[in-house]
């Protein structure tokens, strides 16, 4: 973020986009992994649902990848709402993150760690203990600390990511001519032909 202070718009962008599909493509690659090594013996459905998860997000911003690249050297505006869809997106779902952790720190906590616990019992069959349930609503509030430094610290670097594509957009030349419409044909000339004189009267008078 600090470099595309010193950088063109159009080369800022592309980092951005190639950072984002390195860091998604790191995340792919891990839940395949997962994946792999569970697939003959205790698979679990969370496991399949984050592979699809980060392989459509990987095939996103590859996407948007391509089309920031290809905006950059053709010079066509419209190539950047496929990233800025995308960043968009993003910074709304960490918005919505931010708000929560938010929330949680200031007096749902409880309410939050109570449905917390549901929902763990209800997808994984397992019914947690009071003293377990303690321990955990301990635990939960130092990972909420680090997951809201780590969601607001996401939510700028979006909306910086943002700010800098529209830019880039409108920095482009967009300019498409309109074909015009054909004009007439106009008569055929010979100019070989030379048009007869006037037929000439004497004066009568």
């Amino acid at each position: 973020m600090l470099l595309c202070c010193c950088w063109p718009l159009g080369k800022c962008a592309k980092v951005l986009a190639c950072f984002d599909t390195l860091i998604v493509a790191i995340f792919a690659y891990k839940s395949f992994i997962i994946l792999m090594e569970t697939m003959n013996h205790n698979l679990h459905w969370t496991t399949v649902i984050a592979f699809l998860f980060f392989s459509m997000f990987l095939i996103c911003e590859i996407l948007g990848t391509i089309f920031i690249i290809l905006a950059a050297q053709k010079k066509i505006a419209r190539y950047c709402i496929p990233r800025l869809v995308l960043i968009a997106g993003l910074t709304v779902c960490s918005l919505i993150v931010l708000i929560f952790m938010v929330t949680y720190f200031a007096g749902s906590a409880a309410s939050v760690n109570t449905f917390l616990f549901r929902v763990y019992e209800y997808f994984f069959n397992e019914t947690l203990e009071d003293t377990e349930k303690v321990e955990l609503k301990h635990e939960l509030r130092y990972y909420g600390a680090s997951f809201f430094v780590l969601a607001a610290t996401f939510f700028i670097y979006n909306v910086f990511a943002l700010w800098l594509t529209i830019k880039f957009k409108q920095s482009l030349n967009d300019f498409e001519p309109v074909p015009t419409e054909p004009t007439a044909p106009q008569l055929a000339h010979n100019p070989a032909y030379a048009q007869p004189p006037l037929k000439s009267y004497p004066n009568m008078a």
